[in-house]
């Protein structure tokens, strides 16, 4: 059963899949290698800078992969209204369940081919001789981060179904004016504190503020 499962999510994600996978090939390298030539030099200072910027990719990278993996197949099964999953002879929890370990499984591929695209990048850019090449280290916490997100993801569509979107929209919006709301009446910024707590260390997403550098000291 799970192999049909994750079978079917391959077959819905695979576009996004193919774009994360290739796009973890091929932009961290254009990224140094452009950066390079805008900072025009290989300073430490240069360098790290530069570097900062593929972190930043590659943290969007695994939120649109988490995302991915998560509502798309939720979204195909509604518009056929789930008549695949309803006839299958397994109960709803426990297919829940497969469908999230296959999204989990899937989630392996983009990591792999984060580690070779930077390993590829920094390879093939010169780094300085006091700092040092990480690919390993960003495949890992980006398969760290992907598979938060991807949890995160998966709760809320499977929690609000069909109004999963119009749910995290208005709880943006809510927070949002929360926040302005006591910063203009002078109240303490709870929503500040709440938030530092679960992107902080040991918050859950904690792993979003860690240094998503592909080059270091």
């Amino acid at each position: 059963m799970f192999k049909q499962v994750l079978y079917t999510q391959w077959k819905w994600s695979r576009a996004e899949l193919m774009f994360c996978v290739v796009g973890a090939f091929i932009v961290p390298t254009l990224i140094l290698r452009v950066g390079y030539e805008v900072v025009d030099g290989y300073s430490i200072t240069n360098v790290l800078g530069v570097v900062g910027f593929a972190g930043m990719f590659f943290g969007s990278l695994s939120l649109f992969t988490a995302f991915a993996l998560a509502w798309r197949p939720y979204i195909v099964d509604m518009s056929l209204r789930h008549v695949g999953p309803l006839s299958l002879p397994v109960p709803w929890p426990e297919f829940v369940r497969l469908r999230f370990l296959a999204g989990a499984t899937l989630v392996l591929l983009p990591t792999f081919a984060v580690w070779i695209g930077g390993v590829i990048a920094t390879t093939t850019s010169a780094i300085p001789l006091t700092l040092h090449a990480y690919p390993g280290g960003v495949a890992l916490r980006f398969l760290t981060a992907t598979l938060v997100a991807y949890a995160a993801g998966f709760m809320l569509q499977y929690v609000a179904g069909k109004h999963a979107v119009r749910v995290a929209v208005i709880s943006f919006f809510v927070v949002l004016l929360l926040a302005l709301a006591a910063s203009m009446l002078g109240f303490e910024n709870v929503i500040g504190k709440v938030w530092n707590v679960i992107t902080t260390w040991p918050g859950p997403f904690s792993i979003f503020n860690a240094r998503w550098m592909l080059i270091d000291v």
